[in-house]
């Protein structure tokens, strides 16, 4: 596999360390300065992946190595962005937006607001957005480089072989895997239910508008939110393009102080208010109840599945079919269900079970595990043990390929340092 370029995955170690540490370069590539700073965040990134984080930081001599690699791999990934630029290479606007959302989201999940998140951190949580926002861009920057390079790499019969005769020694011993598509369902809500919550966010409403209630007060009860809960429910003054669209479309329609009409998204009912506008962009409130399935939604969803099941038992319609029908997943519909050969002990021990008693090429009753119900189709089983070129020729095959990726990314990043100015001071 290409080596990675380290990015998102040291984000939140970066920004809480202290800003003493911006005492410095190490490096320069092209214009571009390399502080000393990000050379340790990295280093303390693989010195916790490495599982002994503090006894790692405390040898001067482990640290220098990695303070090293680290460096390397900061080089590397500024003559990526460079070449993307050289290349006018871009990505979509959209896609970055919608992963820094769920990136934010992630962080108002982990510490309760970004406001909380930014006094940890020690800055205003609008720089938290920015930060994200330019290291997402330069990973998806990065990803579209190295696709656009290796990801037509392929190998020959032989030097599968070749690579198995190679390294055959040293592949680990495999755990026992098997071939399986599977078909989930989450719970669905019932129009009752849907009716149920929708009364109530509706009489919420009307006593806002009556002046009985505050709607401050109802969002920090009520509203499910824990970004904007606490707040009486304000979001912040955003721009288009933050928001989903049903929700936007909302939040622009309204004038300051009015309350929207309750707005229907993927996360549940929302009753919004504008508290203001600057620009392009909006100050918007907002509370938000889930539309919560019950004990009858699921009786119900399991009677439709159960459905589905009998359907493919009888041939009436294929495993695949029943997925593109059925499945809410764009990338399983995609994928016809397929999950291809997975290691039986990842699996959670519900789906475990059910797969232990399937025959290959039967497909199981629903089962339900982690708030859903799953149909599998079982097409292969491997014991485990060592590796060999029939039972395990797919995963050798992967792996010959990331091997000559790996090298040929090896080659392109030399010849790419070679052409331009990079200076290393530290």
């Amino acid at each position: 596999m290409i080596k990675k370029i380290i990015t998102l995955t040291f984000l939140t170690l970066s920004i809480a360390l202290p800003q003493n540490l911006v005492d410095g370069v190490a490096a320069i590539v092209g214009d571009k300065a390399i502080l000393l700073s990000e050379v340790n965040q990295v280093a303390q990134l693989y010195a916790s992946q490495m599982g002994k984080g503090q006894e790692i930081l405390n040898d001067p001599q482990i640290m220098m190595s990695l303070q090293t690699k680290s460096l390397q791999e900061l080089i590397n990934q500024e003559v990526m962005l460079e070449y993307a630029r050289q290349e006018t290479l871009e990505v979509e606007e959209r896609a970055v937006r919608l992963e820094l959302e769920n990136t934010l989201d992630n962080l108002k999940a982990q510490y309760g607001s970004l406001e909380n998140a930014a006094d940890l951190f020690g800055v205003h949580k609008n720089k938290i957005r920015s930060y994200y926002e330019d290291q997402i861009n330069n990973n998806k920057i990065i990803e579209l480089v190295q696709n656009q390079l290796f990801s037509n790499v392929k190998v020959s019969r032989r030097e599968v072989e070749t690579f198995f005769m190679t390294y055959k020694d040293s592949f680990p011993v495999q755990n026992p895997k098997v071939d399986i598509s599977i078909l989930s369902l989450s719970v669905q809500v019932s129009q009752a239910g849907k009716e149920r919550e929708l009364k109530r966010i509706t009489e919420w409403k009307r006593a806002i508008e009556a002046g009985e209630l505050r709607f401050e007060d109802v969002a920090k009860e009520y509203s499910i939110d824990p970004g904007s809960a606490e707040n009486g429910g304000n979001l912040g003054l955003v721009g288009k393009g933050v928001f989903v669209k049903p929700f936007e479309d909302a939040a622009f329609a309204l004038k300051p102080g009015e309350l929207s009409e309750i707005v229907e998204t993927m996360f549940g009912l929302h009753l919004l208010r504008l508290e203001g506008r600057e620009g392009d962009k909006v100050n918007v409130s907002h509370i938000l109840i889930p539309v919560t399935p019950d004990d009858e939604d699921k009786v119900l969803t399991a009677k439709k599945m159960m459905g589905i099941a009998d359907d493919i038992n009888a041939g009436k319609i294929s495993f695949s079919q029943a997925v593109e029908s059925y499945s809410l997943d764009e990338e399983m519909k995609m994928k016809k269900g397929r999950l291809g050969y997975v290691d039986i002990t990842l699996l959670p021990p519900d789906l475990k079970n059910a797969v232990d008693k399937l025959k290959i090429g039967k497909t199981s009753s629903p089962v339900y595990s982690s708030d859903q119900f799953h149909i599998l189709l079982l097409s292969g089983r491997k014991s485990g043990g060592k590796m060999n070129l029939i039972d395990y020729w797919s995963d050798l095959e992967m792996m010959a390929v990331s091997k000559k990726k790996q090298e040929k990314f090896e080659n392109w990043i030399n010849a790419q340092r070679n052409r331009m100015f990079i200076q290393i001071k530290a």
